[in-house]
């Protein structure tokens, strides 16, 4: 038995969303503040017997998109597959065993849902079926909910889909209809059978380790820590006789110490001192006793971890000492052994939750102890912003957190995608790939060219990151980018991605008579036959994708940049690699052609010579502020990342502008530092935007915001 599917509506970060499990480890990666947390919340809800019974929710606990909370429900569903045929099990299957269909009678599901108490869902149905009904009416009733009016109810074998809108509307209520569903109509086919005589969550073995940032803190504590977990545990097992012998050794060492001369001694001046201040009559008795714990329970309590580092044989320390690392691998480990103890007992199902274990832990020990888990009996949940962790989970058990305003959104990467496709995706998602999976948007490149310089070009004329604005580059090292961009999809990662290639098309008039071709001309033919066969391939594989989209470099990546009026800092480069004065000015007359035939053939003639990777690590030292950025560059780095801010954007407008008042083009007469102090004498983010594209028409900022609105 095992957790199929886990549906949740309006519940914290969750408006509606639905999440697939397989049997084994499953992964759940997202950025911090998607709702890992409270997606494990959600689970444990349901399955944890260590959460409260009476589930009491909050007004925060309901999603911000809804608006007003009051009315709505909190639902959390969880499906199971391969039930089994004991009784529990049953009781949360959607038929019993020896039904016609085999798949159905080893499915179940298990929910909760926070709603209003009854009273008020009669006066809503009323109100419903009232011919006079209004929206005033509606405000009324929902006005005098609150969240005291609201009851948890867990059911077993219901069999709708919360997550479908008609649904919720249907059989919760369409408040913008005004129509509500009559709550005397158990309807146990709908919301399920309520639990009577059963506490599902006592049939379940979980154990939840959270995320390990203050483990130190509970391996000190009574309540949370697993080492007396297991200890507790353990005394029930020591003998009668061997526990009232330690008991006894305990009570005399008390009295032991506690006669101790030097015991007494400051007793007796304890007294002596009070009786001299305030007297016999007001003066109390004071004595000094031995108190160590005589009971076992509180014995075992008093029992402390010793640690050592294993680079440091034979030595011992208090927990302290040890590294955050070690710290937290010892609490892990010991939350595992906790596992096994409760997995050991007659349980139906066996679920483990790990939360962000990569904290403090060494890349190596992250891809160990994943490996490493027991998969066999167990299901396991691991949440993570790992890349290390998420490059060896398979991506068909795994499912992505993406934050959206005031809701997080849930993609399956290996949703509808052929078994072949998505083994070839995971042996490509490696630690250095793996980013793309918690980027907002992303930008694929065929070479190390364009994956160094473009985020460099980002970063000095815009003064932001790739990474500031969420997009994670990678270098294909190819033309396949099909195979990466699958990933990009309406029924997956609905996130944008960019490709960036080149056109290739011949930077020198063919001959139209291809037999006339010369060694050089037949090589730019082949590559531009190349090109355009790519081309027409790539576009149509993007056109019905609303989240891929190709931009091309005309020629090459090294002809357009060049191209596009940024031959100074290739002759800087030339400048400072070159000692011959006539080389110098040779190569540079040559990238100073307007002919692109001339400076195109050039500038490939150096990529080729000292590398395309190194030349483009040699340019990257030489660009700033007024190097200019491709447009097909530009437009890619807006299809990846529409979502930014006009915060944002106004961060890269006071950069421009600071930047553009120390470095412009010499016939280049703005008024920078003018223009600067009346952009930031804006209140208003939009406005001072306003200002900044009516006086810089023609800047890179106004083109890429004109790209953006596109």
């Amino acid at each position: 038995m095992y957790i199929s599917k886990l549906s949740i509506r309006n519940f914290r970060n969750f408006s509606n969303v639905s999440l697939g499990f397989n049997k084994g480890v499953n992964t759940i990666i997202g950025e911090n503040g998607s709702g890992k947390t409270n997606l494990f919340h959600a689970i444990r809800l349901l399955v944890d017997e260590s959460m409260p019974r009476v589930t009491k929710l909050f007004e925060t606990d309901f999603n911000r998109s809804i608006g007003d909370w009051r009315g709505h429900w909190i639902i959390i569903q969880l499906e199971f597959l391969e039930l089994d045929a004991s009784e529990e099990a049953q009781s949360i299957a959607m038929y019993k065993i020896g039904a016609v269909d085999d798949y159905e009678s080893s499915k179940g599901t298990y929910s909760l849902y926070f709603r209003p108490r009854i009273e008020f869902r009669r006066n809503l149905f009323e109100l419903s079926e009232d011919d006079d009904k209004n929206e005033v009416e509606l405000e009324r009733i929902l006005s005098r909910i609150s969240i005291n009016d609201y009851e948890s109810v867990f059911t077993g074998r219901g069999n709708v889909d919360f997550t479908i809108d008609d649904n919720y509307s249907k059989y919760v209520g369409d408040f913008n209809s005004i129509v509500f569903p009559d709550p005397d109509e158990e309807k146990t086919d709908i919301y399920g059978v309520k639990m009577y005589g059963i506490s599902i969550p006592n049939e379940f073995a979980c154990t939840f380790a959270k995320a390990l940032r203050d483990v130190e803190s509970d391996l000190r504590s009574y309540r949370d820590n697993p080492l007396l977990n297991l200890l507790r545990d353990k005394e029930k097992n020591i003998s009668v006789d061997k526990k009232k012998d330690i008991e006894e050794q305990v009570e005399d060492l008390n009295t032991e110490i506690s006669n101790l001369e030097e015991v007494k001694g400051v007793s007796m001046g304890i007294t002596n001192t009070i009786k001299e201040a305030v007297g016999e009559t007001y003066a109390p008795n004071v004595n000094i006793k031995s108190e160590l714990p005589s009971e076992m329970e509180k014995l075992l309590q008093s029992l402390k971890l010793w640690v050592g580092d294993p680079d440091e044989e034979g030595h011992e320390g208090r927990l302290w000492e040890l590294s955050l690392g070690g710290t937290n691998l010892i609490y892990l480990s010991l939350k595992l052994l906790e596992f096994e103890k409760v997995k050991r007992e007659n349980k139906i199902a066996n679920f483990i939750l790990i939360e962000e274990p990569e904290a403090h832990i060494h890349t190596h020990i992250q891809k160990t102890l994943f490996s490493n888990l027991d998969k066999q009996k167990t299901q396991v949940f691991i949440s993570t912003h790992s890349t290390h962790i998420s490059s060896v989970s398979s991506i068909s058990c795994m499912n992505i957190l993406g934050r959206e305003s005031q809701k997080t959104e849930v993609y399956n990467p290996a949703n509808q995608l052929k078994k072949g496709d998505v083994v070839k995706l995971e042996r490509y998602l490696d630690a250095n790939r793996t980013n793309l999976l918690f980027a907002k948007g992303v930008i694929l490149v065929e070479g190390d060219a364009e994956h160094i310089l473009i985020p460099e070009l980002v970063k000095k004329v815009l003064g932001v990151s790739l990474d500031e604005l969420g997009v994670s580059m990678i270098n294909i090292g190819s033309t396949g980018f099909e195979n990466v961009a699958q990933l990009f999809h309406e029924d997956r990662v609905k996130r944008n991605c960019s490709i960036i290639t080149d056109n290739d098309i011949s930077i020198i008039t063919l001959p139209d008579d291809i037999e006339k071709d010369s060694y050089y001309e037949k090589s730019c033919r082949q590559s531009e036959i190349s090109g355009k066969e790519r081309k027409v391939k790539l576009d149509a594989y993007c056109e019905d994708n609303d989240y891929i989209k190709p931009f091309y470099a005309k020629h090459t990546f090294e002809v357009d940049f060049l191209t596009s009026n940024n031959s100074h800092e290739i002759i800087e480069v030339i400048n400072n690699e070159y000692k011959r004065q006539a080389d110098k000015d040779k190569i540079s007359k040559l990238l100073n052609n307007k002919d692109v035939a001339v400076c195109g053939k050039e500038v490939l003639r150096l990529a080729e010579k000292f590398g395309k990777g190194w030349f483009a690590i040699m340019i990257s030292g030489r660009i700033d502020n007024i190097t200019v950025i491709p447009n097909y560059i530009l437009r890619a780095i807006a299809f990846a990342c529409p979502y930014i801010s006009n915060s944002a954007l106004a961060t890269v407008a006071k950069y421009r502008l600071t930047k553009l008042n120390k470095r412009h083009f010499k016939e280049d007469k703005t008024d920078y530092k003018q223009l600067l102090k009346d952009f930031e004498a804006f209140n208003n983010t939009a406005e001072s935007l306003q200002f900044y594209k009516e006086n810089m028409k023609k800047d890179v900022l106004t083109q890429f915001i004109d790209l953006l609105d596109a």
